[in-house]
């Protein structure tokens, strides 16, 4: 294998150029750009932790109907127009267009303004990492944008073995969860 096939591509997402964080978003103005499926996904989910969302879309799919229907989102019955990111602190790409995406995204990066592109994770500062909450146990899994469904299964199976405590190793890290060392 060649050194060149060995290194990731300029922009791929490895565990050395990401960090994970946890984002507590309560208040914070965000933009999602698109009212499909993956659109009303990540708007639900900022606007369960807290944040102010404003969704950007000609039409809505069913689910982010519902979001504006139940008053967790507002939403600008209009297709993305240079302009539309400001005063935000986080945007969402997630049209069907990539050329709407990428000016989203150019947007975003002219702002200074975080942006997570839908139809390109390696063209995203932020991934939406698929999450697991059990008790005051959370565990997220992310895949860089290259395997969603793998990540969805994986959470899907954790979450049920969190649940059930069905396997040796979670009950190991439950008997030392009161133990030495838990201060981390």
């Amino acid at each position: 294998m060649s050194k060149s096939a060995e290194r990731p591509h300029r922009g791929e997402a490895t565990p050395a150029n990401r960090v994970p964080v946890w984002l507590k978003p309560r208040g914070m103005a965000c933009a999602v750009i698109g009212g499909g499926r993956v659109g009303a996904r990540r708007a639900r989910r900022l606007a369960e932790a807290g944040a102010k969302v404003t969704l950007v879309s000609p039409a809505l799919g069913p689910e982010a109907a519902l979001l504006v229907e139940r008053g967790l989102v507002t939403w600008m019955s209009r297709a993305y127009r240079y302009g539309d990111l400001a005063g935000f602190a986080l945007a969402v790409a997630a049209t069907d267009d990539p050329a709407v995406n990428a000016a989203v995204r150019e947007e975003a990066r002219a702002r200074g303004i975080w942006c997570n592109r839908a139809d390109d994770a390696s063209d995203s500062d932020v991934d939406f990492a698929s999450v697991i909450q059990v008790g005051e146990v959370s565990v997220s899994i992310a895949t860089g944008g290259a395997h969603p469904g793998l990540a969805k299964r994986l959470r899907e199976a954790l979450a049920q073995d969190l649940a059930t405590g069905g396997n040796a190793f979670i009950r190991l890290l439950r008997r030392q969860a009161d133990g030495p060392g838990d201060e981390a």
